[in-house]
């Protein structure tokens, strides 16, 4: 018997969409969260200052679990569509579908409490509401935090809204679909002079734009041509003034890579030009990794489960050709189980949901939200069949 509608998803889902919070500061949506679970007497647990995690124990005593996660961030976007729910928090929006994937695990936490009242059951679910995915790795930051020691955790499972495929389709792939992001910072010192003295000082911004052109051949020059890699400089400054020789300049990116091998190689790579430079240029050069996100790669049993349970429940599905070079910190749950990512389509042209990702007029329609509940629940239905 179900228990929640549509119409609850949707009022939900609104909500949330209009008070938006910025990573880490998600209060009022954790008190939200709360709200729900407690009018349907669900107990959960604190962790970090805004996460939640919700255990439901399976009737029969195991450690075993299976783990659904959703983000709970907003963006630093001012939002542009003309709805009702438009976002009240002034800069701030849901433009990424968190407000969905929250709405999606709080359904799915109800319908499979109630599952789990009503039949017998070997699998314990774990449902996670982490906040943080946009900008400070939450995933990391709340498995540091919250103890999962006491469960064998089988699989975990995401579910990520998607502009580019049509609504109510879940898309995935085996292997790898999301890739790593990591940061990198250049600092270069060179030695200021007037620019009638050039040649006594040490141009920094001559040495920047060395520097770039040689991170823009790196990857052609290190890694095999077949392998998908991104070196990408977002950022480039120095100097002072039109007529002195700039003492100062600065560049920053970030790498985005499947294999995290190629990492290793792409980093060395960048060392090994920085060493070269200083030597032809003598400028001191300055080289920061911020490790980001790993690489989010599906495992093999998940996978499976996922198109078996895409059957099972007639929901459409759609096979992803090649694997996105956005980042992902869902990669993070790999350090407690196998795991899976998958997509929600969400594309509409007939009514204009064809909005990217992070955009200010992203939005889809609330309809979708109930595959991704049944998809869930079947996942928990298939866990807790199996032999």
């Amino acid at each position: 018997m179900k228990v929640i509608t549509e119409e609850n998803l949707k009022n939900w889902r609104r909500y949330l969409h209009e008070y938006p919070e910025l990573s880490l500061k998600e209060y009022e949506t954790k008190k939200y969260i709360v709200n729900v679970l407690n009018d349907y007497n669900i107990k959960y647990n604190e962790t970090l200052e805004t996460g939640l995690v919700v255990i439901l124990s399976a009737s029969e005593q195991t450690k075993d679990a299976v783990l659904f996660r959703a983000d709970i961030d907003a963006l630093p976007i001012l939002e542009e569509n003309d709805v009702d729910f438009k976002s009240k928090n002034n800069g701030v929006m849901h433009a990424c579908g968190h407000d969905g994937h929250t709405t999606m695990l709080l359904g799915s936490v109800i319908e499979a409490a109630e599952y789990y009242k009503n039949n017998k059951t070997k699998v314990n679910s774990i449902f996670v509401f982490q906040p943080a995915e946009e900008t400070f790795g939450g995933g990391n930051l709340l498995i540091n935090d919250f103890d999962f020691s006491n469960y064998n955790i089988l699989a975990s499972y995401a579910l990520h809204m998607n502009p580019d495929y049509p609504e109510e389709y879940i898309v995935s792939k085996p292997n790898e679909i999301m890739a790593s992001a990591n940061e990198y910072r250049i600092y270069i010192k060179g030695k200021a002079a007037h620019v009638g003295l050039k040649n006594n000082g040490v141009d920094a911004l001559n040495v920047a734009t060395m520097f770039y052109r040689e991170m823009l051949k790196l990857n052609s020059l290190h890694t095999k041509a077949k392998n998908t890699n991104i070196i990408h400089i977002g950022k480039m400054y120095g100097g002072d003034a039109m007529n002195v020789v700039a003492e100062n300049a600065y560049l920053e990116g970030t790498i985005r890579t499947y294999s995290m091998s190629d990492l290793e190689i792409i980093k060395k790579a960048i060392l090994d030009t920085k060493k070269g430079l200083e030597y032809l240029t003598r400028a001191e050069i300055k080289v920061e990794f911020a490790e980001g996100y790993p690489a989010v790669i599906n495992d093999k049993k998940p996978y499976e489960v996922i198109r078996k349970v895409v059957e099972e429940k007639n929901i459409n599905y759609i096979e992803l050709e090649e694997a996105y070079l956005y980042g992902e910190d869902f990669s993070f749950f790999s350090r407690l189980s196998p795991i899976n990512y998958s997509f929600l389509g969400l594309k509409n042209e007939k009514k204009n949901f064809i909005s990217g990702l992070h955009t200010p007029t992203f939005n889809f329609d609330e309809k979708i939200l109930k595959i991704g509940v049944k998809y869930y629940l079947g996942i928990i239905e298939n866990y807790n069949k199996q032999t």
